[in-house]
């Protein structure tokens, strides 16, 4: 069995609160830190 930080992450997009629309590939071969929390409001 692999190590998790050995495969790839499956491909997604999101929406930032401002309609701007940002999908993983757009930061291929870059370092990308992804903070997720769960919104409270």
């Amino acid at each position: 069995m692999k190590n998790i930080l050995e495969k790839p992450a499956i491909p997604f997009q999101l929406q930032d609160v401002h309609g701007g629309l940002y999908k993983l590939d757009d930061f291929a071969k870059r370092w990308l830190l992804m903070v997720f929390h769960r919104h409270l409001g």
